[in-house]
């Protein structure tokens, strides 16, 4: 999987050399006979403390024989220095007892040019600091992926996060979490309206968007702890197009948008919270079929059972709908 990654940077550098007009001899032969590059690696937890003993392997793309994997460690100040040839990345993936793998990748060039400087990528020796997330507490969890048909169109439908399943008439569930509604409105071919909209049964219920740029970096992709205020108690997601001004809005999948929500909340009789249960979404709400009779919604969520307890970080050996697929914690 990853040559065939670094098959597609190999043909970006080439078709970027050509539309940029690039003419700088040495970066084309290390684009496609490699160059040496090295980095040092500054590898902290999310308090900011040194990793000691962390676990770094890398994959250089090598043109000879094709990919050259290295590991490493840190030291006791968390630096590790990783070296090697390639035609001008790295991935590299960080592990240790006690935290959740990281993963990512480098591109070794400049800004500016020169890109190459006497056989080695520039800039010479970047230093690359990495937070690798411990674990903390993970607890059980009610887990499910969510690929439902719609039952019923332009009227709010009850969804009841610990059944996993539309409230009667349309399902399993008896507690209605979550009010979705999906309408859409097709005018003519390219005018049209698609809606989303989340709304909740009780006062001080809500949920919070988190745009997080590179979710699949930690295997642990949101904070340990949902927020105690911040929630919405109306969620609208559109899309749509207009003859005179095209597209707007999207309604397909996004894992750069991530949620914290809050349902079944009760107050007491000074309108503060008494009880109320945390979770979280990851990826975007989306849909599927959006167009025909059986239009989809698709999501991914996550419930804490243990009312008042704003832990989010999930044990993955323990989802509380049992079965054998494996979520992200």
């Amino acid at each position: 999987m990853k040559k065939i990654i670094f098959a597609g940077y190999i043909l970006f550098f080439e078709s970027l050399c050509l539309g940029a007009g690039i003419s700088d001899k040495a970066f084309i032969y290390a684009v496609h006979k490699g160059a040496q590059a090295m980095m040092t690696f500054r590898v902290v937890d999310d308090e900011g403390l040194s990793v000691t003993d962390a676990n770094i392997e890398t994959g250089f793309d090598d043109p000879s024989p094709g990919q050259s994997i290295y590991n490493w460690q840190t030291d006791t100040n968390g630096i590790c220095v990783v070296n090697g040839k390639t035609k001008g990345n790295m991935w590299y993936r960080i592990t240790k007892p006690g935290f959740y793998q990281t993963d990512g990748s480098f591109y070794f060039r400049s800004k500016n040019p020169p890109y190459v400087v006497d056989g080695r990528w520039n800039p010479w020796n970047p230093t690359n600091t990495v937070i690798l997330k411990a674990i903390k507490d993970p607890v059980p969890m009610y887990v499910k992926g969510v690929e439902a048909l719609i039952p019923v169109l332009n009227k709010p439908v009850g969804f009841d996060l610990e059944k996993g399943d539309w409230v009667s008439p349309y399902g399993g569930g008896a507690r209605s979490d979550f009010l979705i509604t999906f309408s859409k409105e097709q005018r003519v071919k390219n005018d049209y309206d698609l809606n989303i909209t989340l709304d909740f049964s009780n006062q001080r219920d809500g949920i919070q968007e988190v745009d997080i740029e590179n979710p699949k970096v930690s295997d642990l992709r949101m904070p340990y702890d949902a927020p105690l205020s911040g929630y919405q108690t109306n969620w609208l997601s559109r899309a749509g197009q207009r003859p005179d001004t095209g597209y707007f809005g999207t309604l397909v999948s996004d894992e750069t948008k991530n949620y914290f929500y809050r349902v079944r909340t009760v107050l007491d009789e000074n309108g503060n919270i008494k009880e109320t249960y945390y979770g979280k979404i990851h990826g975007a709400i989306h849909l599927r079929s959006a167009f025909r009779d059986d239009p989809k919604i698709i999501f991914t969520y996550y419930l804490n059972p243990t009312p008042n307890d704003r832990n989010v970080e999930f044990d993955p050996e323990k989802n509380l709908f049992g079965g054998t697929f494996h979520f992200a914690p």
